[in-house]
């Protein structure tokens, strides 16, 4: 919208409203999504309270209308009006008989603009002291929405500096303010949305669930809001998916990413074809799923590490593993690398690069004691599991499964129970204790099954079928019970990826087995060994 259009509101707007009313129906015009409304009323309320000396008010409506355009994706209009402020701060600083009170107030809000534009340029490492400054300003002066816009900033500045008690503590304390009703509107979805997406990026999932209910609950008391909408959408789809409700999940995913498009917020409607492709991933769509993270890149969002996922799921592991040494790379602060380490323990683990490996699970590890949050211990034991597993240690796997297990049943997170009890299963059969391995993988099939995970339900099928020779009952030819099971599954016409998958190997290993199993049997080939399987009934020591 250009100047004109701005200081020109038209028919649309009643001649005779007093500066409080512009004020509160330009941002009801703005929540309700016509910012055409909302900006000359925005605009003409910002001149009338500087033009009779209502510095702070006017201020306000400044602080208003420039997130109109910060929200929406106009961003040199946002920085125009940040300059405007500035200035008339600068003005009004050097006149004799200011009142304080109302330029430090406008100084709070101009300060919040300034700190929307340095999360857009530079990220949080940056906002620490702006946020401070905005904080002591709504302490002071008893007002509540730079009170909950500071503490919810500087929160998230100290989760992402390495303090994140503290800065759980501050976003506590600003979304008690906005619970309460205490902030108006436009800082209200602010601070709720900032706070919701600091949580769910460490993990902190009952702070997510509580607010993002609330944040629904909030806007379906204002029919006509839509505003906050894609967000809401967002965050309500990644509960859904937590809790395996994936159909609608998507569909959230789809109303965020809608929503997000028709107010300009490219990089958030990436976010939400991200969470799809994830979802459409784990259900073994991987045409759909490439075709939502490449719809993620096209928007500005980064697609890993679901992308670098799906690449080793098609046999890719090189590129995978340098896609994500490459986003560790370039995200620095400890909080923000949670959503990346579990993926590449895992493809390090699989390309052989067990230092770089150990590395990132210390580094999981603390991130788990740093934050405190449950999610992040149960990554951490779920990967503890299965390094125990490669280095032939059930006992230590069974312990570090149960715990990854009880955490996520206690979050409701069915799908990830379900990968913790194959963990499991995996440790009891590898401690001889075949009848109760068998349950917990059967449930884990179940679950997967239930969900639609194809290719986990795949994998724990071949699993099943590849539990360990009871004790006292040799294989023939000195076979042990590893070979057993890899020659079983290759006798049901497995590829060594699908073997080392169900089996928590890499293919080196597995192609190392086969070695020795060819080398035992006396065969030169997988078809051989697999009619050798068949002649000496190898069936009878998997039962």
């Amino acid at each position: 919208m250009d100047a004109a259009t701005i200081e020109d509101p038209g028919d649309r707007i009643p001649g005779a409203l007093s500066p409080d009313q512009l004020l509160s129906q330009g941002t009801a015009a703005y929540l309700a999504g016509d910012p055409r409304l909302a900006v000359p009323m925005l605009y003409r309320a910002f001149i009338t309270y500087i033009d009779s000396g209502h510095r702070a008010s006017g201020f306000q409506a400044a602080f208003r209308l420039a997130m109109v355009y910060g929200t929406t994706g106009q961003l040199s209009l946002f920085n125009g009006w940040l300059a405007r402020s500035r200035n008339l701060l600068a003005e009004f600083s050097r006149e004799n008989g200011s009142d304080p009170t109302e330029l430090e107030i406008a100084a709070g809000y101009v300060k919040v603009m300034e700190i929307h534009r340095l999360l857009a340029n530079s990220g949080f490492s940056t906002v620490a002291e702006p946020a401070g400054q905005v904080l002591a300003i709504g302490r002071q002066h008893h007002c509540p929405d730079l009170l909950a816009l500071g503490l919810v900033a500087l929160g998230r500045a100290r989760i992402y500096g390495g303090q994140v008690g503290p800065g759980l503590d501050m976003l506590d304390e600003g979304m008690a303010l906005v619970l309460a009703g205490e902030c108006t509107e436009i800082p209200n979805g602010l601070a709720w949305c900032a706070a919701i997406e600091a949580c769910q990026e460490i993990g902190a999932i009952e702070r997510v669930a509580e607010w993002t209910r609330a944040l629904a609950d909030w806007r379906g008391s204002h029919p006509k809001m839509t505003a906050f909408g894609g967000e809401c959408s967002l965050h309500t789809g990644q509960l859904l998916a937590l809790h395996g409700a994936w159909r609608e999940a998507i569909a959230e995913f789809n109303a965020a990413r809608t929503r997000f498009e028709h107010n300009a917020q490219v990089y958030a409607a990436g976010a939400a074809e991200r969470e799809r492709g994830d979802l459409l991933r784990i259900q073994g769509k991987h045409t759909a799923a490439e075709s939502a993270y490449q719809s993620a890149a096209e928007y500005g969002c980064d697609p890993q590490p679901g992308l670098a996922l799906l690449w080793f799921q098609s046999g890719s592991l090189r590129p995978a593993v340098a896609a994500l040494e490459r986003c560790l790379a370039e995200h620095t602060l400890q909080a923000q690398r949670a959503v990346y380490l579990p993926a590449a323990i895992l493809l390090n683990l699989e390309h052989g690069d067990r230092p770089r490996a150990q590395e990132l699970i210390a580094e999981l590890d603390a991130l788990a004691e740093l934050t405190g949050c449950p999610t992040a211990h149960a990554e951490a034991a779920a990967v503890h599991a299965m390094v125990a597993l490669r280095n032939n240690d059930p006992s230590a796997a069974l312990a570090y499964a149960r715990k990854a297990g009880q955490i996520w049943t206690e979050l409701d997170s069915p799908y990830r129970s379900a990968q913790a009890r194959v963990l499991l299963g995996k440790a009891l059969g590898e401690l001889g204790d075949t009848e109760s391995a068998h349950a917990e993988l059967s449930a884990a099939r179940t679950a997967f099954t239930a969900l639609g995970a194809s290719p986990d339900e795949g994998g724990v099928q071949r699993l099943l079928q590849s539990l360990a020779a009871p004790p006292g009952r040799p294989a023939p030819c000195g076979l042990t019970a590893r070979e057993v099971q890899v020659l079983r599954l290759v006798s049901a016409g497995n590829s060594n990826r699908q073997i080392a998958t169900a089996l928590f190997l890499s293919e080196k290993t597995v192609a190392r087995h086969l070695s020795n199993i060819f080398g035992k049997v006396n065969v030169g080939s997988r078809t051989a060994a697999a009619a050798w399987a068949h002649e000496h009934r190898l069936q009878q020591y998997l039962e």
